[in-house]
């Protein structure tokens, strides 16, 4: 009788989990097609570039700061901030 709860039971489990992977991928879809797309097709209509936050010239290559070359001996060595 043991034996053949233990495979009712592992049948069971095994049926819950794919039952689970198939729920969650369609309410998931369903997440993603009803509050994620709209917000993405709005910021693509109203939004011409989200990431152009105007932090500088768009011609300039690199905005990287030059660094200043500083004496190297032990002292500076040993405080390195």
């Amino acid at each position: 009788m043991l034996a053949l709860m233990k495979a009712i039971w592992r049948g069971w489990k095994n049926f819950v989990h794919s039952l689970n992977s198939k729920i969650a991928f369609v309410l998931m879809s369903f997440v993603y097609f009803t509050a994620v797309g709209p917000v993405a097709m709005g910021f693509k209509i109203f939004s011409p570039d989200p990431l152009d936050r105007g932090l500088g010239d768009p011609e300039l290559g690199t905005y990287a700061l030059d660094t200043r070359i500083e004496r190297q001996d032990i002292r500076r060595a040993q405080r390195p901030w």
